[in-house]
């Protein structure tokens, strides 16, 4: 749901506690993962003597205890929703083990409760994450600064890399999709369709540039270093402002208040019940969103719409390109275009429950 994802970003833009505290098993994969970390730096941005010579420093303390906390919380995640099992549970496209999950709007308001999760992750944002973010925007500066050539070199080095991992790691690939959705399923011809038309990172450029000339590449690239220096500073000002428990207190009571066993029981559909208990909620607390939260919500709601003013042509050209060599595939678009049509009806009633909150005054 567009607003739940907006009160994430938020609060999480911004763990001081420690994660991986009990979990010794979590902890030890973590720190092999910031070791695996550190062995590949040189290997990719090695032409730049800062990475080559000091891959620590190059890193930073800030980026090893981000990864180390984001690794162990994602690992509790994984662990509590038995993610494992339900991916080795293999019935070849017939399964009859049902693995959805209904979660509602309690569901969410518990999840932004004080010293929740939420706040948890959003305090190591702030204090971590944001900091890792600037040293190494501030580092691959630098080298690029002394090196045209400097970016162009490091996805060269990453593509030697990737490549004969992504490669041994096909067929797994191909099991999972037989595994999970039959040897004659749509995805399985998707993918073969994939490995057709994609047999090296050379297609991968090729496809880059059949859809993007020389000058929307370098706009793109501009645009996305302009972003980033936009998005740092604000995420320094909403931490800098103490935002976290105002946001996530702000849409605890919202999502709480959303919630209704009769009309909004989940939050499957936002259309029609849920929307109207949101925006009777915004109308009878009004001017009490956080001006912090509300700047925020602003810039990311902006920032978007900037994006598909910008690249919405091009990114329905791409779209008509891939369906049509989808359909030549004979494999149906329909599904898609329901979901689609869908998912703009739900995202129209949840623009409109933005505009109520971003109109308001705010406290």
């Amino acid at each position: 749901m567009k607003l739940f994802v907006i009160a994430l970003v938020l609060v999480g833009v911004c763990a001081a506690k420690n994660f991986c505290k009990r979990n010794s098993v979590a902890k030890s994969d973590a720190d092999a993962l910031v070791s695996a970390v550190l062995l590949y730096i040189p290997q990719v941005f090695g032409h730049c003597d800062a990475a080559n010579n000091k891959a620590n420093s190059f890193f930073g303390k800030d980026c090893k205890n981000t990864v180390q906390q984001g690794y162990c919380y994602g690992k509790s995640l994984y662990d509590g929703y038995e993610v494992a099992d339900k991916v080795a549970d293999c019935s070849f496209g017939e399964g009859d083990r049902d693995y959805s999950v209904s979660v509602t709007y309690t569901d969410m308001a518990a999840v932004l409760s004080s010293n929740g999760p939420v706040e948890r992750l959003g305090a190591l944002a702030c204090e971590s994450a944001l900091p890792c973010v600037e040293h190494l925007a501030d580092k691959l500066a630098k080298c690029a600064a002394r090196d045209d050539t400097f970016y162009a070199k490091a996805l060269e080095n990453a593509r030697n890399l990737l490549e004969p991992f992504i490669t041994s790691n096909m067929g797994a690939v191909e099991d999972s999709l037989v595994c999970h959705f039959g040897a004659d399923s749509d995805a399985l011809t998707l993918l073969d369709l994939i490995k057709q038309k994609i047999t090296s990172f050379d297609d991968i450029v090729d496809l880059v540039n059949k859809y993007l000339d020389a000058d929307t590449q370098e706009s793109l690239a501009s645009g996305a270093r302009s972003g980033l220096y936009s998005f740092l500073e604000g995420s320094n000002e909403f931490c800098d402002a103490e935002c976290i428990s105002k946001t996530s207190e702000y849409f605890k009571d919202l999502f709480t208040a959303t919630h209704d066993a009769e009309t909004c029981p989940t939050i499957e559909s936002y259309c029609g019940g849920c929307q109207n208990n949101a925006d009777s909620f915004i109308s009878a607390n009004a001017d009490s969103v956080p001006c912090c939260t509300q700047t925020a919500m602003d810039s990311i709601i902006g920032s978007l719409q900037s994006l598909i003013e910008e690249y919405g042509d091009l990114l329905s050209k791409i779209e008509s390109a891939v369906k049509d060599t989808v359909t030549e595939a004979d494999v149906s678009v329909a599904g898609y275009e329901a979901l689609k049509a869908a998912a703009m009806e739900q995202a129209g009633c949840l623009g409109d429950t933005y505009d109520e909150l971003a109109d308001g005054d705010c406290a």
